[in-house]
């Protein structure tokens, strides 16, 4: 009897021992199951080119034959972006043009890797058209990632609509290697004497950044004016100075240039007032400036600006600054006025009380914020404005009695026209440092204006 009651208790115990084996077995098995898909859970678009919210995309015409402006927008939480690009009738451009946007949208929303860092990525589109019928198109994408410094990074592509074909900076010198070295050296000269990232060079960087090689001097853009040369940020100069802008005047170069690329040289203008017919009293005048910053343009402007010893008043907006914070920072350390011009350019007047004050508020906030100068002057956009418009701020409202319309015409040339043909004693000048054309133009108004001798003063400086 004692013999049988020891095997069942061992037959029982046996028993009892698989049971809980199997029970620990499942629940780890489900353990293992549930944690996986935490994990899975926790990586939003880890490994995904998309974005929760939805993208808006917009077509409409640009100022140039054939050529639509695109423009891609997110209001992603964690990946916000918009995007601009063009598109034309020729296809292989098209895909060029495809390719890049799509590893500039791969690479930023998949390397965020479910960080909740405030992110932001801007990609904006300056066209510029040259004598020749050729069109430069340049990309800025400007990145924020969270963290105290963003990226920008600056592309361009050329279309010669006729053709469809692209073309290089050995088609613009004619494949001339003497050419090339001259260009060289006139574009290493440029960097060493920018005063804007003089003090951050690396020089051994620039030395082989601009050596004699066609594939150096192939991120550029070429105007009537000028021939214009882009690097990466952070690969000529440290600190916070962007990307390295180098604009050489066709006038300098115009002997190496291709035939089809060469500027037209002007006789002299025979209406030029001698030095003996200057006016020997002090003439005012005010330079004005809207919709910057502009990462590139409103760079080159203040850098013909500091050449003249001029000062002006940049009417900046909102969404601009929060962009390109640094750029505005520059703008202030340069010594100009900082002016509102809303957050996002609405015509005001179609707006009710609480969104216009929003518009105008947030601006002026973010401008102190980032600058540390209070806003002194507004501007509304279009120049739109009513009672209700100005009971939503104490600020004075700026127009202009010169339109440049840069805006419209995009012509260095119909700039210096403009400004000649309404000028007087006490103007506020319109022009725009968002637009290439108006850089390019920017030197010979200024010349002209100080040969009249008009004396550069702010907008508050104007009574």
């Amino acid at each position: 009897m004692k013999k049988t009651h020891r095997k069942c208790r061992s037959f029982w115990i046996d028993v009892t021992f698989s049971i809980v084996i199997i029970a620990l077995t499942v629940s780890a098995i489900s353990l293992i199951s549930l944690t996986t898909k935490k994990e899975t859970a926790s990586l939003p678009e880890n490994n995904q080119a998309t974005t929760q919210a939805p993208v808006v995309v917009d077509t409409t015409d640009s100022n140039y034959p054939d050529i639509k402006i695109i423009t891609e927008t997110s209001n992603d939480l964690y990946t916000p972006f918009s995007i601009q690009y063009p598109q034309s009738l020729h296809s292989p451009f098209n895909k060029a043009i495809a390719s890049y946007i799509k590893d500039a949208k791969q690479g930023y929303l998949t390397k965020h890797n479910g960080s909740k860092l405030k992110r932001k990525m801007n990609i904006s589109l300056e066209i510029l058209s040259q004598r020749s019928g050729s069109y430069s198109f340049v990309l800025t994408d400007s990145r924020t990632t969270g963290k105290p410094n963003g990226q920008t990074r600056i592309r361009s592509f050329h279309l010669n609509p006729e053709t469809g074909g692209s073309f290089t900076i050995s088609d613009v010198l004619g494949l001339d290697s003497k050419h090339l070295k001259i260009l060289s050296t006139l574009v290493r000269e440029a960097i060493y004497n920018d005063p804007l990232i003089a003090d951050y060079l690396f020089p051994e960087e620039v030395h082989i950044q601009t050596e004699p090689i066609w594939a150096n001097f192939d991120n550029f853009a070429i105007t009537d004016e000028s021939l214009i040369f882009y690097f990466d940020e952070y690969e000529l100069a440290a600190g916070k100075v962007g990307p390295p802008v180098v604009v050489i005047p066709l006038s300098d170069i115009n002997n190496i240039l291709s035939e089809e690329f060469q500027s037209v040289i002007e006789g002299t203008d025979e209406n030029t007032i001698t030095k003996e017919e200057h006016d020997n009293g002090i003439k005012k005048v005010a330079l004005t400036f809207d919709d910057g910053p502009h990462p590139i343009v409103t760079m080159q402007i203040l850098k013909t600006l500091n050449k003249y010893d001029a000062i002006a008043t940049f009417f900046m907006l909102g969404n601009m600054v929060e962009n390109y914070p640094e750029i505005a920072k520059k703008v202030h350390a340069a010594g100009h006025e900082l002016g509102n011009h809303t957050w996002s350019h609405l015509d005001l007047t179609k707006l009710g009380a609480e969104k216009v004050w929003n518009e105008i508020y947030k601006t002026s906030a973010i401008i102190e914020n980032v600058t540390g100068q209070k806003v002194t002057e507004f501007r509304p956009p279009y120049g739109a404005v009513n009672e209700t418009v100005r009971s939503q701020t104490n600020l004075p409202v700026i127009l202009w009695n010169v339109d440049t319309l840069d805006w419209k015409d995009r012509d260095p040339n119909r700039l210096l026209a403009n400004v000649k043909s309404a000028t007087k004693d006490g103007s506020t000048i319109l022009m725009h440092d968002i637009h290439q054309s108006t850089a390019d133009g920017l030197d010979a108004v200024l010349a002209y204006l100080q040969s009249e001798g008009y004396t550069f003063v702010k907008v508050s400086d104007l009574k």
